[in-house]
């Protein structure tokens, strides 16, 4: 069994934490502060297997939970296979609509899967895709996608693939530096909806975030 906390819960919100790898190393990103949040310990020695993190899910579920998201220490859909089984138990266990937060690199970590179709069809109400910068050059800069240049139209491309299937938005962390106006444009034109994250690092941390952004 993997050490560290598969699921997490904040009052009536449930969380499943599949994973702690990620292919991003994004400069604002919480685990660059901690281990986790709400006193839970998120950093995993390794990826549960479908069978963990099921078992999880039901050893920890309770009724009161009216809000549950697939969001760990990690990118979800590295972990995929796992992310599917935990989402068709939680449907199994209540009608609450289940939501997943994902930086959107599905169909470059998946390039022979249709990741979207497979999300849908295990039940997945809503995607929140972490778009965090207007542009490809700003995204590489603040976000270092180990995927590439090419990693921001992708994340695109998923986007307009998860729009038939499921309710979608994009958002953006509220930071010095992003222009988040035009990040809200882009979600307008692809037709989709768009949230603005808070910043959770310490205020110190801003300055070398802008340093890097800055033109040289």
């Amino acid at each position: 069994m993997s050490k560290g906390d598969l699921t997490y819960w904040r009052e009536t919100s449930f969380y499943v934490n599949p994973t702690s790898r990620c292919m991003n190393d994004c400069l604002f990103c919480v685990r660059n502060y901690g281990d986790g949040v709400f006193g839970f310990n998120l950093l995993l020695d390794g990826d549960p297997s479908p069978e963990e993190l099921v078992t999880a899910i039901e050893e920890t579920w309770n009724p009161k939970f009216d809000d549950v998201a697939i969001v760990g220490f990690g990118e979800p859909l590295l972990n995929i296979d796992a992310v599917l089984a935990g989402i068709r138990r939680i449907k199994e266990l209540s009608d609450v609509k289940v939501r997943m937060n994902t930086n959107g690199q599905g169909l470059l970590i998946h390039p022979t899967r249709d990741v979207p179709q497979e999300l849908s069809d295990s039940g997945l109400d809503r995607v929140q895709i972490s778009l965090n910068a207007p542009d490809a050059e700003t995204y590489f800069q603040l976000c270092k996608p180990k995927m590439g240049r090419g990693t921001f139209e992708s994340i695109l491309d998923f986007t307009e693939r998860c729009k038939p299937l499921m309710k979608v938005e994009l958002s953006a962390v509220n930071i010095p530096g992003v222009d988040i106006d035009a990040c809200r444009g882009l979600a307008e034109r692809l037709g989709v909806g768009f949230r603005v994250r808070v910043f959770k690092g310490p205020e110190g941390a801003i300055e070398g975030i802008l340093r890097t952004l800055s033109p040289s």
